[in-house]
């Protein structure tokens, strides 16, 4: 592709770096936001509130500050990187697991808060639960669209290294990244459906904890398997772009768990 110049360029794409750094401080600020409402909920007069309730809200609302947290600290790290190197679009879409559900934790709190304050206008906020699962399945799944741009940056060494990839061009790439953003709405937009028709299951203090565990073992594994990503190709070793299993993991990874709160939220 050439430009008005007659240079060869490749026109139009994001630099993941930059975005994560941008990111970084957003996000931490986010986390701490939570923390405030935790001090709320532990100070109140919960009577008549049963105890499962106060248990998810608060459990989901420190999921929310470790995910934001461990999020922020894995993006201000991939915006330090110096090279564009292949393995960056991956990393990222393992940071962005413990972001999303981040901000799906503190979505599905709100609407048990509901449940405990505004019993009538809880199926309200699990609606915004699910829309806001909908647009964090999205912005995970984004990674993807520019992974083309990443790589090798020698013209002969990089023709040889992308035949093995699973991203080969800007076309392929944008392609994939609409596949992998249908594919993880997918739940949601179920879980969407069966929570409009009125069909969720009860919760039960077993349930509540199982969502909190299930949220923290998915902002670890993605912080842990974020950092593991930012490791750079040695010497005698190839780049590792992003793998289609690592797309579809991360993305549909929250898109279950979104799922999950709107079939047990109260």
């Amino acid at each position: 592709m050439s430009n008005s110049f007659g240079a060869e360029v490749a026109e139009g794409h994001y630099d993941i770096r930059k975005g994560a750094a941008a990111y970084a401080p957003i996000i931490g600020a986010f986390g701490a936001l939570a923390i405030p409402t935790v001090t709320v909920l532990f100070t109140a007069n919960k009577d008549s509130v049963p105890d499962k309730l106060v248990v998810l809200a608060c459990g989901l609302l420190v999921v929310a500050t470790i995910g934001s947290l461990t999020g922020s600290i894995g993006l201000a790290a991939i915006g330090a990187e110096r090279d564009h190197t292949a393995n960056l679009p991956a990393a990222v879409m393992y940071t962005a697991v413990p972001v999303a559900i981040s901000i799906v934790s503190v979505l599905a709190s709100f609407e048990v808060l509901a449940a405990i304050y505004l019993e009538q206008q809880k199926g309200l906020f699990a609606i915004t639960t699910g829309v806001g699962g909908l647009a964090a399945t999205y912005f995970t799944s984004f990674a993807v669209g520019d992974s083309w741009k990443s790589g090798p940056t020698d013209r002969d060494l990089r023709t040889e290294w992308s035949e093995n990839e699973w991203i080969k061009d800007k076309e392929v790439a944008y392609s994939k990244a609409d596949l992998v953003a249908a594919a993880s709405a997918a739940p949601v937009v179920v879980g969407l459906i069966l929570r409009l028709c009125g069909i969720h299951c009860g919760l039960t203090s077993r349930g509540a904890n199982c969502l909190v565990a299930a949220g923290l073992v998915l902002s670890m594994a993605g912080t842990f398997a974020g950092v593991q990503r930012t490791k750079h190709a040695m010497h005698d070793s190839k780049q590792k772009g992003i793998r289609a299993w690592e797309a579809y993991s991360t993305s549909m990874g929250v898109g279950l768990y979104t799922l999950a709160l709107l079939m047990f939220l109260p």
